[in-house]
């Protein structure tokens, strides 16, 4: 006779295993911090790469502006700008990131307890089968 109750317990475990939960598998791997920090110091190199895009963009766009002008620009302002408008955009970049990454966590632990609870409840019906074979 077929135990529904298994039956409902293994469809749970199964279900999870089958969907993408690359995501809560990983968060369940880290602690929670050591994983927001991860995720911020990849944030970190991508938001730098995207910076530079940003700038390479501006300049291409300005371009002919910037070679007529190009004997009377400031330098030394132009590069305290930039540092300054680079260090505000990696700010809000990571701290964004931080919080997008702290959201999926928890969701993902979430998850991740839900299937271990159903789990659990498979292996005590298996252990529950087996006292009662013997």
């Amino acid at each position: 006779m077929i135990n529904e109750d298994k039956v409902r317990e293994l469809f749970h475990v199964a279900l999870y295993d089958s969907k993408d939960s690359q995501v809560q598998k990983q968060a369940a791997s880290y602690y929670g911090w050591d994983y927001i920090w991860k995720e911020g110091l990849k944030s970190f190199f991508t938001g730098t790469f995207a910076f530079m895009g940003f700038i390479i963009l501006w300049i291409a766009v300005n371009a002919d502006d910037l070679l007529n002008r190009i004997n009377n620009l400031d330098f030394k302002s132009m590069g305290i700008t930039a540092a300054v408008l680079y260090v505000a955009f990696m700010v809000i970049y990571i701290f964004a990131t931080i919080i997008v990454y702290a959201a999926k966590y928890k969701a993902g632990r979430k998850d991740v307890r839900k299937y271990m609870s159903h789990l659990k409840a498979v292996g005590r019906m298996y252990t529950r089968e087996e006292k009662l074979k013997r």
